[in-house]
């Protein structure tokens, strides 16, 4: 990762409210994250999307799409796109579920259970290094601080939280 930043870093918009901060940083540390993720993913030729796919087949066998895009929070046309192209590059295949005829199974090939393990070295090699300047225990917070807000309850973006309330 360059030690150059971008002139767009959240962190220096101190004259915003925190919690508008704190929101535009998660966003920044996102796009950049993904972006190297998917640089360093681009020779397998497939995306952060992808693996994501790939690697909840991966650890959970086979899955229909409407529980893939309940486990990954994505929609439904989202999800399509992506099993599509996992079909088109033999990574995955979906398969009718015989006692309904409108619902679909997601199943990794060989090709994507070979795809998804060289991915997930990747994983954790770009992994390291956007983490290793952390401090074990800073880590171990900011993990347990990202899966509180995982955890915590929906947001209705038309309705904010007045001051004092989650």
């Amino acid at each position: 990762m360059s030690a150059a930043r971008s002139p767009a870093d959240a962190s220096r918009l101190t004259f915003l409210p925190a919690d508008v901060i704190t929101a535009m940083q998660i966003s920044t540390i996102h796009r950049r994250s993904q972006k190297i993720f998917n640089e360093a993913l681009r020779p397998l030729g497939f995306e952060e999307r992808h693996f994501a796919v790939l690697a909840v087949l991966h650890g959970r066998g086979p899955l229909t799409q409407r529980q893939l895009a309940t486990l990954l929070d994505l929609d439904k046309s989202a999800l399509g796109r992506i099993v599509d192209d996992l079909e088109r590059q033999r990574l995955a295949e979906r398969r009718a579920v015989p006692t309904d005829r409108r619902a679909h199974t997601i199943h990794l090939t060989d090709l994507g259970r070979r795809r998804i393990d060289e991915a997930q070295q990747i994983a954790g090699n770009v992994g390291r290094q956007l983490f290793a300047h952390l401090a074990p225990s800073a880590r171990r917070a900011f993990d347990q601080a990202l899966r509180q807000l995982l955890d915590g309850p929906e947001v209705d973006p038309s309705g904010p939280a007045k001051e004092g309330q989650p």
